[in-house]
């Protein structure tokens, strides 16, 4: 599969959700560019992005400095990082 498009969607997906028939291939800032270049607006950054925008370079560079230390860890193990943001969700709220 080269580049998939909508109807592979529709051939591989379950139908829970409807897609645009357009597939973002990149995102920066508040923007999304399909397959072909085209940019769009993302409305719907606050589904999936927040309200940093796609790419934003402190994100980028937390995201990257993580990655190089560890991705993703069970929730049957505890990690430092989980610990300290407990620490400050409790601080600043109990």
């Amino acid at each position: 599969m080269t580049h998939p498009t909508r109807a592979d969607f529709d051939q591989l997906m379950v139908p829970n959700y409807a897609p645009a028939q357009w597939l973002p291939v990149r995102g920066q800032g508040s923007r999304l560019w399909d397959q072909h270049g085209r940019d769009y607006l993302d409305l719907a950054a606050g589904i999936a992005v927040t309200s940093l925008g796609h790419c934003h370079p402190a994100m980028v560079k937390a995201l990257t400095e993580q990655a190089q230390q560890l991705w993703h860890v069970s929730n049957t193990l505890t990690n430092e990082p989980a610990l300290r943001l407990a620490r400050k969700l409790v601080d600043a709220t109990f």
